[in-house]
């Protein structure tokens, strides 16, 4: 892998950045090799494959991986790619299986990777094969409160360092339970649109009170929640922080009302504040009093494509994105309290929800424009809030001084300037750990 171009797409100055990015076919090839073939990437959840020999069929970009637990209860992500020819040797989403068959020639591998037989190995190959050489190709793994993790670069910095301070604001949403969290899903879509447009809106709730305005008003007279407008949003105390290239809003949160998840209702309001107060002594013993009471997570991205907490942008072309959306819930939750979750997370987004379509209409605009002949030639402009942003006194990452801010998308399109630019992961830069991470919840749950 070589640097072959450099970029400068975003000038940090005035927050214009070039629309080619959204559209070119070279930069998109460059993006798969410096960025996905670089970054520890979100694949799947422990959850997903809970049993020895399980496997769960996913995507690194655009490389199909199967993510096994192997006969030792340990986690593999393979290349799906027979070393002999290149067929796929899983054809479908899921399952339990001890080995994987190539259909073409039969070479056959282990749960763990290992090339375990090849017809005719004495009377074709004559023994000379080398068969241990001959694994499936494997990424590095890891997790972080059971979200799995993996990398294909040697020279990758640990999961720990790459999530860095994100990790304090995280936890008070993905790692809150000793009994960790469970994934349904995935639901599958495509979108015609370029991966980063949704990554980047992760942080923008300035268009909330305008796309969203039918659905917010539909929430308000069903739903009881407060009519929201660009007022509340200006005024609000939330924050808008930005760590390692991960993006992130949260809020202060007052520690006597649960914290707020798609799913909450008038009606279901009684059984989410019994939890919370049912479950707050364990909350504070692993997060601390602060995280614990103060602090909730909001709208969010993890570098690259991680899109609202476990949901997934796989790029399929500059101008196609797979999206996968998945709804995590905490294990040990009331069966009542998950059913309004789920139903929640589905009618909010998902292929059929009311947010994420007023969303998909946006997005496709955007990256409409960077395929116009006249339209790519005039920047983007992501100038708001410039200047008002740095360190804070409680708070770790680069916060904005208000949480409606383009502060996150900026630091964004640079962290993209960082890996496109780089020979190696030497050349890429990452934030030393400051946070204090009080209480008993670890990297791995």
């Amino acid at each position: 892998m070589g640097a072959t171009q450099k970029y400068s797409i975003i000038d940090p100055a005035t927050g214009k950045i070039d629309r080619g990015i959204f559209s070119d076919q070279a930069v998109y090839d460059q993006e798969m090799e410096k960025i996905f073939g670089r970054a520890w990437l979100m694949i799947g959840h422990e959850s997903l494959v809970p049993k020895v020999n399980d496997f769960f069929h996913t995507y690194m970009g655009e490389d199909p991986v199967i993510l096994t637990r192997d006969g030792q209860g340990r986690l593999h992500a393979l290349l799906n790619m027979c070393r002999h020819r290149g067929n796929r040797v899983v054809r479908c989403d899921d399952g339990n299986a001890t080995r994987f068959m190539c259909t073409y020639h039969g070479w056959t591998y282990g749960s763990d990777g290992k090339l375990e037989h090849v017809a005719g190995m004495s009377e074709a190959y004559y023994d000379a094969l080398d068969k241990p050489s001959l694994g499936l190709v494997q990424a590095r793994v890891d997790t972080y409160a059971g979200i799995v993790f993996a990398t294909w670069a040697e020279d990758a910095p640990s999961l720990e360092a790459f999530l860095g301070d994100a990790r304090w604001y995280l936890d008070t949403v993905f790692n809150r339970r000793d009994g960790g969290m469970q994934a349904l899903g995935p639901m599958k879509w495509l979108e015609p649109v370029n991966w980063k447009t949704m990554v980047d809106n992760c942080s923008d709730n300035y268009h909330v009170p305008t796309t969203h305005l039918s659905s917010a008003r539909v929430q308000t007279r069903y739903l009881g929640r407060p009519p929201l407008s660009h007022k509340d949003q200006f005024e609000s105390p939330n924050k808008h922080v930005f760590v390692n290239g991960h993006s992130l809003t949260f809020r202060e949160a007052p520690d006597n009302t649960p914290r707020y998840v798609h799913g909450i209702s008038k009606d279901t309001f009684p059984l989410f504040q019994a939890y919370h107060e049912a479950t707050l002594p364990e909350v504070e013993r692993r997060l601390g009093a602060f995280r614990a009471r103060h602090v909730q997570l909001g709208n969010h991205s993890i570098f690259p494509n991680g899109v609202l907490g476990f949901r997934l942008a796989l790029p399929r072309g500059p101008l196609q994105t797979e999206f996968w959306h998945f709804v995590l819930l905490e294990k040990d939750a009331p069966e009542a309290l998950k059913h309004a979750i789920r139903i929640g997370s589905q009618a909010n987004n998902g292929a059929a929800g009311l947010f994420e379509q007023d969303d998909v209409d946006n997005w496709r605009q955007v990256t409409a424009a960077s395929k116009s002949r006249l339209g790519r030639r005039i920047s983007q402009d992501l100038s708001m809030g410039l200047g008002h942003a740095g360190a804070h006194p409680e708070y770790p990452g680069v916060v904005s001084e208000r949480y409606i801010s383009e502060n996150n998308q900026r630091l964004f399109y640079q962290r993209w300037e960082e890996f496109m630019n780089a020979e190696s992961w030497a050349d890429i830069p990452i934030a030393p750990i400051t946070a204090r991470f009080e209480g008993t919840a670890t990297l791995h749950g």
